[in-house]
């Protein structure tokens, strides 16, 4: 999926969205947009090369609740935020994986590791065993799929 139809889907997404009623809190998209150099940083930080996708997707839209997935942001909006570096710094190597979103039960989305570059494909990573699932081809797609909750 390319960034100007993926685009155009969330946008209809929201604009269904606006129509229903919401609890005063709940936000169903964040956006904890990222800079370049944000991301630059954070790549440097934990010595990998994200996918173009998940980059372009940090900019234009940003970490935070995306509907029905919740992404960690690439710099926390806080101090008490989880993000990039404060989930994967220790983690990272030994598992190699870096987790982008958590499911809810322990479990995490993210990429696979080959030596410090991440793979465009999104992985589902069980927390018991340390086994991964393909979840997605890419990362738009996993939006699509497990975000908004569409067929891609």
């Amino acid at each position: 999926m390319e960034f100007d139809e993926f685009d155009a889907l969330v946008l209809r997404t929201k604009e269904g969205l606006r129509a229903q009623e919401y609890l005063e809190d709940y936000f169903p998209f964040d956006s904890w947009r990222s800079s370049e150099e944000e991301i630059e940083r954070v790549e440097h930080e934990l010595d990998v090369r994200l996918p173009g996708q998940y980059k372009e997707f940090m900019v234009r839209h940003g970490g935070g609740a995306f509907l029905f997935v919740d992404l960690l942001p690439v710099v926390a909006p806080g101090p008490r935020e989880e993000d990039l570096v404060s989930v994967n710094r220790d983690s990272l190597r030994e598992t190699g994986f870096l987790a982008v979103a958590p499911v809810g039960t322990g479990d995490w989305w993210g990429f696979t590791l080959t030596g410090t570059e991440c793979g465009e494909a999104v992985e589902f990573r069980f927390h018991d065993d340390g086994l991964r699932e393909r979840a997605a081809p890419g990362f738009l797609d996993f939006l699509v799929r497990h975000g908004l909750r569409r067929d891609s």
